[in-house]
């Protein structure tokens, strides 16, 4: 016998959380876990193969797959490259709502994605 996940017994802070991600999955954010990524999430991303403008809907996924291979970047051009695509992905991610609730906890690349997303709505 199942019960909706709304009966469910959760402690209040998970309920919260799932109040949360559900207004953030309502506005097109899209969860998906690693079982599910497509292809283009385990390429590297070139400007030909994919970027932020080719993207119909803001991917999570991606901008936290792009988050951990910039910090993993050695060489200066794959890193301009991959900072590029943090922050094409940053402007509609906070769109959804997302720094809202959720932040970035290196302070370099929070500081990089501010100052940007404050230049884009200004």
């Amino acid at each position: 016998m199942s019960m909706p996940v709304e009966r469910l017994p959760f402690p209040p802070l998970l309920s919260r959380l799932a109040g949360v991600l559900r207004v953030l999955r309502d506005r097109g954010a899209l969860f998906d876990g690693a079982a599910h990524l497509p292809a283009v999430f385990a390429a590297p991303a070139g400007r030909g193969q994919v970027s932020a403008q080719t993207l119909r809907e803001p991917h999570l996924a991606l901008f936290v797959a792009r988050l951990r291979q910039l910090l993993a970047a050695g060489d200066e051009r794959t890193r301009r490259r991959l900072e590029q695509d943090v922050l094409d992905l940053a402007v509609p991610l906070q769109a959804t709502g997302l720094f809202e609730v959720m932040h970035i906890a290196h302070p370099p690349l929070a500081a990089m994605v501010a100052d940007h997303l404050a230049s884009t709505s200004a």
